[in-house]
């Protein structure tokens, strides 16, 4: 009887002792990933994206996020997106691994901005694709919701697939004329074109014109007769070879061009108009 009683109460602390612990952990709460500031979709809508977004997210330990908008404040697409993923508190780890899908309903466009990791994975080639089953999902029209599923299911088939074996950054080529850039154009080209003006201006003066009016002098007339004869013919034959296929597996596939914002991060993405 004692040692039965003993027995009970150990169980009981035991399990009192699990309880407290198991509420003591954190509780991994749900993300706010779906921000819809346009008014495109339905409540229900946008519980079912951010449920989608934030399974996806814990997955792959980055932030995946859908936002829309009516104005971008003057920004184009792409800024707007690179900034509302910056300035919102988005992205994990040190390096803000995460991927913005934009509904650009100002600048009528899609814009996929990415981050960290997510620039690795989602390669040029492959934001192209994702913005195909975008557009196949319903874009055009007006499926807000079915474009979003779209971007959810085109993202998550290449973060399964990995990161491609031949993936490589490229910084984006940005050709700025400074002031004085534009200062020794303007003078090289006034300076160019004056001398083409002085120049024909000068060939286009006569020293001496003479008689314009002198037809014995100014006229040749030498009539004669001329035959031509075909002497032979031959005809070459050539081959010309069909262009080779494309393997697809150029370093092209693998490049993820990138660029910065103006809060100074490294951003991949691309975007299309509807």
């Amino acid at each position: 009887m004692v040692k039965s009683l003993y027995r009970y109460k150990i169980t009981t602390i035991i399990l009192f002792v699990t309880i407290l612990l198991l509420g003591s952990l954190p509780v991994l709460a749900a993300k706010e990933l779906v921000i819809d500031e346009a008014g495109l979709l339905t409540q229900s809508q946008i519980e079912d994206l951010n449920d989608r977004l934030n399974s996806l997210s814990n997955e792959f330990n980055m932030d995946i996020v859908i936002t829309t908008t009516n104005d971008t404040d003057g920004k184009s697409s792409r800024e707007y997106a690179d900034d509302y993923f910056d300035y919102n508190g988005f992205g994990v780890g040190p390096d803000y691994d995460g991927i913005l899908f934009l509904i650009d309903m100002d600048n009528r466009e899609v814009y996929i901005s990415t981050t960290g990791i997510g620039i690795r994975y989602l390669t040029d080639q492959r934001i192209e694709r994702v913005l195909d089953e975008v557009f196949e999902s319903g874009l055009a029209d007006g499926d807000y919701y079915g474009a979003s599923i779209g971007f959810i299911n085109g993202t998550e088939k290449y973060l399964r697939g990995g990161i491609p074996s031949n993936q490589h950054i490229v910084e984006e080529k940005v050709n700025k004329l400074t002031t004085a850039d534009v200062i020794i154009a303007l003078i090289g080209g006034l300076g160019v074109g004056g001398a083409f003006v002085v120049s024909v201006k000068s060939g286009y003066k006569m020293k001496n014109p003479g008689n314009p009016f002198s037809y014995s002098n100014n006229s040749i007339v030498n009539i004669a007769t001329t035959e031509d004869r075909l002497v032979d013919t031959f005809v070459t034959h050539r081959i010309i070879p069909k262009p080779k296929p494309s393997s697809g597996g150029g370093s092209s596939t693998g490049r993820s061009t990138v660029h910065r914002s103006s809060s100074g991060r490294s951003h991949g993405g691309g975007g299309r108009k509807f």
